[in-house]
């Protein structure tokens, strides 16, 4: 819900500029009431949020800042609707409505970030939220452009890192750096965008480092273990912009070291990744369309598992992607994309790695459709189909090789309306099928880093599931609210079922006193979602020198099996908690403030073989100036404080939550200065 983020000290900023040519509906958007905020995630169309069918939010520089956490997750945390896997400062993984990994795709700049964090928690995303310019979240099914995996979300980071516009006067750019009390946090990211003719420059370079955060541990305080992190990006990109076109190139190197939390011995990841982009544009080619787009994107990543100074497994990951999408002029009162996705994932895990899942390779190819057509003044029609198709090869748990075909078909329909100048309404339902994954499909050996012995399931079919959801968004002069529901019904679920067997390294039946790993399976069962978000802000109090503004949030995630399987829980595991908050802020010009809540509350509908988390409130706090020395230089000074009350909690949804507690009191400053 695009409130940034609940007013923290970030609501200073406001949407880029757009090009209001652009947009694909015909009123103007000063009937809002609000400030304009283009996607381009959820629709090849681009639109304001308010204008799809399903759910969307926009985070913008400044509140990503605000909001910063060690990693894309935990700077997101504070979204309804979504969480973080928190398996370790340095990995946690964007979860959206209780969906993690192989149901929720991370992308960026449309495309996906090419890792192996599917594969494992403690596999980080190479994508740095300081590098970020603004990330999208579809809360609901993209599966027509995404995939399957895009079934219960996308978090989409744009970093434009391919110029799609030359600088206004020729040069802009953007230093921030921050400093955090809880570890010794140390930020400092730089972005500068030049033009030269009609070629635009772009780079940017982020300079990341935190020692073992503090934890509340009672009387005694202490670190996390395993919580370290240091990281560096740095990109460079180029664009030729002209009237009938666009073509640009971008490479990016990232590093990332980041410990584990292990209680026997210090892990550490050390990870790095190459990755090459190249877009092109053309705007209207031929009579009939309007523009046609190709996006493609090659990453070499890399990463060693290192114990005790000793690289113990490495994870190989060469990929491509690619993407050509036309948009066509409007035909029969329709306006959409016909576009065409292809890609191809080499996978290889050399030492421990190799027993659990090595080699395997995925190759997908998929055609989608997306129309809209207005059917009166205030109802719009959308409506989409996907068809692809996965080959999966590897070795399965018997060590036989496999070639492994899969067809899945979805589609959706959604109706968005607007029958009051302050009301929008969406509905949206869906059908999707998805491929199982080259994990469920294949695993078979020891997984250290969750405690687990996996066995993957060869002779699993796609998974399909039909979603319904309903957003409302209402707006006034003094403030908003918005709502989001859904129901999502799972024919074949396929998810890892803990069975209570521990077994050693070998698969075999542990003896007592030897290191036993807990045994996992991949199955699938029909389960059923539904849950629901709540957003809103409130301008209580119009004072001469400011305004007193109330917000607040609620969001909760059910999820079932449509029956139980041997005496077993129907409650699935990891399940977010429902979690509630608000707060009260003063903004005027140069100074945003605001103090409020999150509430997490305890989880007891577990899974089997799961524990029980307890209920945590944080209480937090910000402070906002932002100055502007002399003209078009502006400056802005943030203060964040959060778990103010240095309460203990854990993350239920982390497979690790019965060692890790999450980080106790802490204080950040930010200084960002534009030119």
């Amino acid at each position: 819900l695009a409130l940034a983020p609940l007013l923290a000290a970030g609501s200073l900023a406001t949407a880029e500029d757009e090009d209001p040519e652009r947009h694909a509906h015909d009123h103007p958007h000063d009937e809002h009431g609000v400030t304009e905020t283009i996607v381009v995630t959820a629709s090849p169309l681009e639109h304001d949020r308010d204008e799809l069918s399903v759910p969307v939010d926009r985070n913008d520089r400044q509140e990503l800042l605000d909001n910063l956490g060690s990693t894309l997750g935990e700077t997101l945390r504070r979204t309804p609707g979504i969480s973080t896997t928190g398996f370790a400062a340095g990995a946690s993984r964007p979860v959206v409505r209780g969906q993690d990994a192989f149901r929720t795709e991370v992308l960026e700049d449309g495309l996906r970030t090419q890792d192996v964090s599917r594969e494992s928690p403690d596999h980080a995303v190479p994508v740095n939220p300081l590098a970020a310019k603004r990330v999208e979240v579809v809360r609901g099914p993209a599966v027509l452009r995404y995939g399957g995996g895009a079934s219960a979300g996308v978090v989409n980071v744009i970093t434009d890192r391919v110029p799609d516009k030359l600088p206004a006067d020729g040069l802009s750019g953007e230093v921030f750096g921050g400093i955090g009390l809880l570890a010794n946090e140390r930020d400092l990211a730089a972005r500068l965008d030049a033009a030269h003719g009609e070629v635009a420059l772009h780079a940017d370079g982020v300079l990341r480092r935190q020692n073992n955060y503090n934890i509340p541990n009672d009387d005694d305080p202490h670190t996390q273990s395993g919580s370290q992190i240091e990281a560096w990006m740095g990109s460079v990109g180029a664009a030729w912009i002209g009237e009938r076109g666009r073509f640009g190139a971008s490479y990016t190197r990232a590093d990332n070291e980041y410990g584990i939390p292990e209680e026997d011995e210090p892990v550490e990841i050390d990870m790095t990744t190459d990755r090459f982009r190249f877009e092109g544009d053309l705007y209207e080619p031929i009579e009939g369309v309007k523009e046609v787009r190709v996006r493609g994107v090659y990453s070499d990543y890399e990463h060693d598992d290192v114990a005790d100074g000793e690289v113990g497994q490495t994870y190989r990951n060469k990929e491509f992607e690619g993407r050509l999408e036309v948009v066509h002029e409007t035909f029969l009162g329709f306006d959409g994309a016909i576009g065409l996705q292809g890609r191809h994932r080499d996978f290889r895990g050399e030492g421990e790695a190799a027993e659990f899942l090595s080699p395997a390779d995925t190759r997908t190819v998929a055609v989608y459709v997306f129309e809209e057509r207005p059917l009166t003044d205030i109802f719009t029609a959308e409506l989409g189909l996907r068809i692809e198709h996965t080959n999966v090869q590897g070795r399965d748990r018997d060590g036989v090789n496999r070639d492994l075909d899969f067809v899945p078909i979805s589609g959706a329909l959604g109706l968005v309306a607007e029958p009051l100048d302050w009301l929008s309404v969406g509905l949206n339902t869906s059908i999707s099928q998805r491929a199982p994954s080259q994990v469920e499909l294949l695993a078979r050996g020891p997984h250290e880093a969750t405690g687990t012995f996996e066995l993957g399931n060869s002779d699993l079919d796609e998974e399909t599931s039909f979603t319904g959801q309903f957003r409302v968004e209402a707006r006034h002069d003094r403030g908003q609210i918005e709502f989001a529901g859904f129901v999502t019904q799972y024919d074949d679920f396929i998810f890892a079922a803990l069975t209570g067997i521990e077994v050693d390294e070998d698969g075999n039946p542990a003896a007592p006193g030897d290191d036993a790993l807990d045994l996992l399976l991949y199955a699938n069962r029909d389960a059923l979602f539904y849950g629901g978000e709540i957003a809103a802000e409130l301008d209580v109090w119009e004072l001469d020198f400011g305004t007193i503004v109330l917000d607040g949030q609620f969001d909760f995630v059910r999820a079932r099996f449509d029956s139980a399987a041997n005496g077993g829980q129907r409650d699935l595991p990891r399940i977010v908690p429902i979690r509630w908050g608000g707060g009260l802020s003063f903004e005027s010009e140069p100074v945003v403030a605001r103090v409020g809540f999150i509430r997490n509350e305890a989880q007891n509908r577990t899974g089997d073989f799961e524990t029980s988390t307890k209920s945590f409130t944080y209480i937090d706090a910000s402070l906002a100036y932002r100055f502007e020395p002399r003209e078009g230089f502006p400056i802005s000074f943030t203060i964040d404080g959060r778990n103010l009350a240095d309460v203990r909690g854990r993350n239920h949804i982390a497979f690790n939550k019965d060692e890790v507690l999450l980080p106790g009191r802490s204080v950040r400053f930010g200084l960002r200065a534009q030119f």
